[in-house]
Order: C-alpha cells, then sequence, then structure tokens
C-alpha cells in the first residue's frame, strides 16, 4: 500500500504551506513539500504519534484547539494530555455555529 501510495503522490504537485505542517508520523513541524510527501508516504506504515505532536503544539504555545468529529474523542485524550486544555469540537451544524461564535 505504501508503494502504491508513493506512486500516487508523484501524479499531485504540493505547495510548500502557508504555515506549519505537524507530522503525526514524526511528531514534528514540517514546511517543505517533499518532506511532507515523504511524511504522507509514511503514514501507512507508521505509528501515529498524536500524543507526542500534541505536545508540540503545547509547548510552541498553542492552546485552544478545534475537532472536527462527531464525537468529542481527541477532546478528551487532550484533557488526558493537559487538563483544562480548550478544545472545540465541531461534529454538525449547531456545533459549528458554536464555535463560530466562541471563535469570533
Amino acid at each position: 500500500a505504501q508503494e502504491k501510495l508513493s506512486e500516487k503522490l508523484k501524479d499531485f504537485s504540493i505547495s510548500n504551506p502557508e504555515f506549519p505542517v505537524i507530522s503525526n508520523v514524526e511528531a514534528k513541524s514540517m514546511s517543505g513539500s517533499d518532506e511532507i510527501i515523504n511524511s504522507l508516504e509514511r503514514q501507512v506504515t507508521g505509528s501515529v504519534r498524536w500524543a507526542q505532536s500534541m505536545e508540540l503544539l503545547l509547548a510552541e504555545g498553542h492552546d485552544l484547539f478545534l475537532e472536527f468529529s462527531p464525537k468529542p474523542v481527541l477532546a478528551g485524550l487532550m484533557n488526558r494530555i493537559r487538563k483544562g486544555t480548550q478544545v472545540i469540537t465541531v461534529g454538525d451544524a449547531e456545533s459549528l455555529e458554536e464555535a463560530v461564535k466562541t471563535l469570533s
């Protein structure tokens, strides 16, 4: 599967992002398109390092997170990493409207 994905990714042009992208395989910030493509390939077989990725964001000073999911699973996990971290879960139109109000 990883080899097939690698071949398919060659068909796409990925620009360098305007903001850092966190790889959950590396648990580090990436800013170059080649580095991001390489990380996407490793997503197939690599371990997800979600907690380490969130710890990186917290260490960088991020204190508000958005979760797009019908259930607040990641919000619960984030609470285990750092209790009291603000996570807004958006799972439907009503919660999206609430999130917009909160963020405004």
